[in-house]
């Protein structure tokens, strides 16, 4: 049976983008299914008393900086230690990265573009006119895209998708579910391959 990885995440996280290659080369690689989960990660951390990350303290700011930093050079991406539009509203991109999947469209690409135009591109995501850009340079249908975005049932699905996500114990961005066991954090991809490698035995 194909395994299926729930994918928690929010649009504008900067561990996220350095991930979410990974996460797409591992899921080809032992054939399993990915389910986009788009958060509003502001309000997980409001609901379950996490103190935002760039609300820590200093020592743990540049560190977050320094180890991003180190990730990027691994994973071969352009990042920005500290982009111009961050922290950023996700509840368009959320709702964006839904629409595309209720259209049929590529998921996948169109996540990366929006964490590439934080982390790489410099671009207000929040902003539909920059979101619009992000999506014609991906040769993505934006008008169609941003439109379906708009409609009610995908607003609702939006919020739902954060409060299944706070009701199922994820505190944070990104997070891979499967078989109900939970990865959190890029770093913790060779864990789950090793699972899902294993399960495929």
């Amino acid at each position: 049976m194909r395994k299926t990885i729930d994918y928690f995440f929010s649009p504008a996280s900067g561990f996220t983008y350095l991930g979410h290659q990974a996460l797409m080369a591992l899921a080809a690689e032992v054939g399993a299914m990915v389910r986009f989960h788009p958060l509003d990660i502001r309000r997980v951390y409001a609901e379950m008393g996490i103190t935002h990350p760039l609300e820590q303290c200093e020592a743990r700011q540049s560190y977050r900086i320094e180890d991003q930093r180190r990730w990027a050079r691994l994973r071969g991406l352009r990042m920005t230690p500290n982009p111009a539009h961050h922290p950023v509203d996700v509840r368009l991109p959320c709702r964006v990265i839904l629409a595309t999947g209720r259209l049929g469209l590529d998921q996948d690409a169109v996540t990366l573009a929006c964490l590439r135009g934080v982390w790489a591109e410099g671009r207000n995501i929040s902003d539909p006119g920059e979101l619009c850009e992000a999506l014609h340079q991906i040769d993505m249908p934006a008008y169609d895209i941003l439109h379906e975005a708009e409609a009610e049932h995908v607003r609702d699905e939006a919020g739902a998708v954060t409060q299944s996500a706070i009701e199922a114990g994820i505190f944070g961005a990104p997070t891979y579910v499967v078989d109900g066991e939970r990865f959190w954090g890029q770093d913790r991809i060779e864990f789950m391959r090793e699972k899902l490698l294993r399960a495929a035995a």
